[in-house]
């Protein structure tokens, strides 16, 4: 644990450094299913995601009244998910064959904003599915968290996230930063808010792999 209560994970300093390129990626819907198994989990309680916005709060309903579940109400949900995570959120298609070929060329970290309390049950998750990469939970900004690692990596850094304001608070933070915005699940995608201006898109880690590999070989060009 670090930054008492606020993060998890290892200190900044203590992260191997392999390569001068660095790849921060979010862990849910990027690298872990999320939307499904939290829908599959919602059902078991009496309730139903209904993704007519951008947004959990309101769109997820009572099947037997139809009222919304409150924002306590759904907390108590999510972290019902993160306590049994490993049961209950496969891996994302693709990813473990990508991360493997892209940590040739480039240092991965996973950033995920999760209570930290949580970071065990995450961290022995992606141990399980041979996803050793280190791994910071944090309730800081994400964009704090990587200017701090772009600090110690000289680059090209790819930040990777499912959720546009996060892409765009990371590049406030880290104006030279290459964004990616990678979502596995298809049910939001057309309530997006747009995606930061150049930032790139995938709807897969095959088109993902693809992005993020020609982003290191124009590094190289230069």
């Amino acid at each position: 644990m670090s930054r008492g209560s606020v993060t998890a994970g290892p200190p900044i300093a203590s992260l191997t450094k392999s390569h001068d390129a660095l790849l921060v990626l979010d862990v849910d819907e990027v690298v872990l299913e999320f939307i499904d198994p939290f829908g599959r989990l919602l059902e078991e309680h009496g309730a139903r995601l209904h993704p007519e916005s951008f947004k959990l709060t309101g769109n997820v309903r009572s099947i037997a009244t139809g009222a919304a579940l409150s924002g306590s109400e759904l907390d108590r949900v999510t972290e019902l998910l993160y306590v049994t995570q490993e049961a209950r959120q496969p891996l994302v298609a693709g990813v473990s064959a990508a991360l493997g070929r892209l940590s040739c060329k480039a240092d991965i970290v996973f950033l995920t904003a999760m209570t930290p309390s949580y970071y065990p049950y995450r961290r022995a998750l992606l141990d399980n599915k041979g996803l050793h990469f280190p791994m910071i939970a944090t309730e800081r900004s994400k964009g704090a968290i990587v200017a701090e690692l772009s600090e110690r990596w000289p680059g090209p850094l790819v930040f990777a996230d499912d959720l546009p304001p996060n892409l765009a608070g990371v590049r406030r933070s880290v104006p030279d930063v290459h964004l990616l915005h990678l979502m596995a699940n298809t049910v939001f995608r057309p309530h997006l808010p747009p995606l930061p201006v150049g930032a790139h898109a995938a709807a897969h880690w095959k088109e993902a792999e693809a992005i993020i590999e020609g982003i290191l070989a124009s590094r190289q060009v230069e």
